[in-house]
């Protein structure tokens, strides 16, 4: 029997002992195990450390028991009869109402996130291209109000977010729902295109970072080395491009590897190094990277017994993904859509499916090429091989010289990858050693700058001296260790089977990315995406909806900051209006008995209807 969960040729029981055979919740486990000497610590440093138990004991239960079946079913009906009765319902006119209540709320929701952008989105410094916009140039002149309308439209595009529950997450075992009114993923897919659409021509928003995008690939368009010098030392500062550039970044090489250099160029070279144009052109790039990514995320679930809406929906219809990836243009949209389609690659190439050995072979280098051109965006990335090695080492046989072997393979072709990619682009090797600029932001959401800045403040109450600068350094150096302590565990689970090599690599990044020294609030998307595809836990799901929801919020749309008093009126001003929104709404709702029954859907019963309605003739 073959199972869609395990990534390795299963069926040949004769070399049961070389190929491992998948468990019940999604996870590789070999059979024939051996007891074999293992390095232990000394007795006193055992007892003194706290004791983690096996690697990958603890994140494995992240995915649950799954729904039997659960990952098949996607754009044929016909397919949600195989799922069990007492899980999935079909579709009745009540759910159908919900889903365009849904659609509609969540494209008004960024129609207003669109038109408040042209008022309080991140403008370039000089030669604004917006204020030849209708209403920018008079919404450019009403930031608190412009302001206020990007906020209550991030509000209506979350609470549509959220009304897509009943159709792509399992219930969890404590909640009054029974049922799950799945839809097909195209879908999921109709309604991202409805929500994105308004804000494709948006002014950029919640950062100024796609000002160093255009301007480094300027740089490079002109052949020049952008890993030498910043934007405003090889430009010059009459350049429009180098004065937009954030004064962080102004005199700072590029951080980016030649992937986001050659397709900054390339849009640079394209575009005439228009301002608008360069914008568009990324944006657009943006999108196909999450598109990608969508691609991706959907047939990784599978194998891992995940329902593909599911991780659709928390990792691309995801109000942060929308928000930061594609109206704030961030070159994570392309990492994360590269990796993913990476590692799906790999997974095919190893998994039981019959195949041409040459197919295997065009399936392992192309998914290891696309995830060392994700390292080649940003070299975090690069952590995608170790994973994607242990599921190829797997399916070798599983033991030390077969990941021996694997590794080989895996920095063959990264090596190959990056030459050729550093050598075409034209922008040569500096990308590795110019990655750690963004070392010089001070975040409060780094756990070890915080503890560093806590440490350092302390010892300035005891009088030892202002040692703020060496507390921080010490605390980020042993916050890197720490997070690439946990990749490594991660890494070893995996390829011990505890874990898929796709949750192993969700766990490690999420480790890496919370002891980073510098943390944006889209930077744990990096672990959201992938966990979406394999972590099916109720847990992670209030977790991880939570984050979202919280931090759609956080960031001001101009993506610079403001006087405290100005931060809090906008705030206020929000949540105010935002519930008198939310009470009108209310009473429309209860004078409407189909939008009732539509939207409370903790008492739909197994017909999809209100328990507690009247019945209408």
């Amino acid at each position: 029997m073959l199972c869609r969960t395990c990534t390795l040729n299963c069926t040949d029981m004769n070399r049961a002992d070389l190929h491992p055979t998948p468990s019940e919740d999604g996870q590789l486990r070999g059979v024939a195990k051996k007891k074999k000497w293992r390095p232990r610590l000394p007795i006193a440093l055992r007892e003194t450390l706290p004791r983690l138990g096996e690697a990958g004991s603890r994140s494995a239960l992240l995915h649950s028991q799954p729904i039997q079946g659960a990952g098949f079913p996607s754009d044929s009906d016909a397919r949600l009869d195989s799922m069990p009765a007492h899980s999935v319902k079909k579709l009745m006119p009540h759910h159908v109402l919900r889903l365009r209540v849904a659609t509609w709320l969540g494209c008004f929701g960024t129609v207003m996130v669109a038109l408040g952008g042209l008022g309080a989105g991140a403008f370039p410094v000089v030669e604004n291209p917006y204020w030849d916009f209708p209403l920018a140039s008079f919404l450019s002149r009403l930031l608190h109000t412009s302001t206020v309308t990007v906020f209550l439209g991030i509000g209506l595009l979350v609470a549509a977010w959220l009304l897509l529950t009943s159709f792509t997450l399992p219930p969890a075992p404590t909640s009054r729902r029974r049922h799950i009114y799945l839809v097909p993923e195209r879908t999921l897919w109709r309604i991202f295109a409805c929500w994105v659409a308004p804000i494709l021509f948006t002014a950029p928003m919640f950062t100024q970072d796609i000002y160093s995008y255009l301007a480094q690939g300027s740089i490079a368009a002109q052949g020049l080395d952008p890993y030498s010098a910043g934007p405003v030392d090889l430009l010059g500062i009459q350049d429009p491009l180098a004065r937009s550039v954030p004064l962080l970044w102004a005199h700072s090489p590029a951080p980016y590897g030649p992937v986001a250099l050659g397709y900054s160029a390339l849009a640079s070279m394209v575009t005439g190094n228009s301002i608008l144009g360069g914008i568009i052109a990324h944006r657009i790039i943006s999108l196909l990277g999450i598109v990608l990514a969508g691609w991706a995320l959907v047939r990784l679930a599978r194998r891992c017994d995940v329902l593909g809406q599911s991780a659709l929906w928390l990792g691309v219809l995801n109000p942060l993904v929308i928000l930061h990836l594609i109206a704030g243009i961030h070159n994570e949209s392309v990492m994360m859509g590269l990796l993913l389609a990476g590692m799906e690659l790999v997974l095919r190439g190893v998994d039981n499916e019959p195949r041409p050995n040459t197919s295997r072979r065009i399936l392992l280098i192309g998914g290891l090429t696309l995830i060392t051109g994700a390292g080649l965006v940003k070299v975090t990335a690069l952590m995608g091989l170790g994973f994607a090695g242990v599921a190829i080492a797997r399916w070798f046989g599983g033991s030390w010289g077969d990941l021996a072997k694997a590794a080989a393979l895996c920095i063959t072709v990264a090596a190959v990858v990056a030459t050729a990619v550093s050598m075409g682009t034209g922008v040569g090797f500096g990308w590795a050693s110019a990655q750690g600029g963004a070392a010089e932001i001070v975040s409060w959401m780094s756990i070890s700058s915080v503890l560093g800045l806590t440490s350092g403040f302390l010892g300035m109450l005891l009088g030892l001296g202002d040692h703020q600068q060496t507390a921080l350094a010490a605390a980020r150096a042993l916050g890197l260790l720490v997070g690439v302590a946990w990749v490594i565990r991660m890494l070893f689970a995996s390829f011990r089977g505890r874990m898929h090599p796709v949750g192993g690599l969700g766990v490690a990044t999420f480790f890496l990315v919370v002891f980073f020294p510098v943390v944006h609030p889209w930077y744990l998307l990096w672990a959201i995406l992938p966990l979406a595809a394999w972590a099916n836990r109720a847990l992670f799901h209030v977790i991880a909806v939570g984050y979202s929801v919280a931090f759609s919020f956080f960031i001001l749309p101009r993506g610079l900051s403001l006087p405290p008093a100005t931060v809090l009126y906008i705030y206020a001003m929000s949540a105010v209006l935002f519930a008198v929104l939310m009470g009108l709404a209310w009473n429309i709702i209860q004078a409407r008995p189909n939008l009732r029954i539509a939207l409370n859907s903790r008492k739909w019963n197994s017909k999809g209807e209100d328990e507690n309605a009247p019945r209408m003739s």
